[in-house]
């Protein structure tokens, strides 16, 4: 009788970060500094302020496909959330700061 395990490489379930759920991310990042470098180009340097609302309608999309993107991380809904929205908002303002200097 023969009690070994075979030997299969199996992913684990609860793994946060995959391959999927990285280029998310990046793919968020991108996002958020292609729109926080087309906004630091056309506001005014004055208003600064208005920044955020440049991502409002990055995190609306987000929230519409939210399912979709949930699916990327494992089903991890609040993993994939906070991911993908501190993304967007790093990418954004990375890029507003290196167009525009304080």
């Amino acid at each position: 009788m023969d009690n070994q395990r075979p030997n299969r490489r199996e992913t684990p379930v609860g793994a946060a970060i995959n391959v999927r759920s990285a280029a998310a991310t990046v793919i968020a990042a991108a996002l958020g500094a292609v729109t926080g470098g087309v906004t630091a180009s056309k506001l005014p340097s004055d208003k600064f302020g208005w920044t955020g609302f440049a991502l409002v309608p990055l995190l609306i999309f987000l929230e519409i496909f939210f399912k979709h993107f949930v699916a990327l991380f494992g089903g991890n809904s609040n993993v994939a959330r906070l991911t993908l929205a501190g993304a967007l908002v790093a990418g954004f303002y990375a890029t507003w700061f290196a167009v525009r200097p304080l």
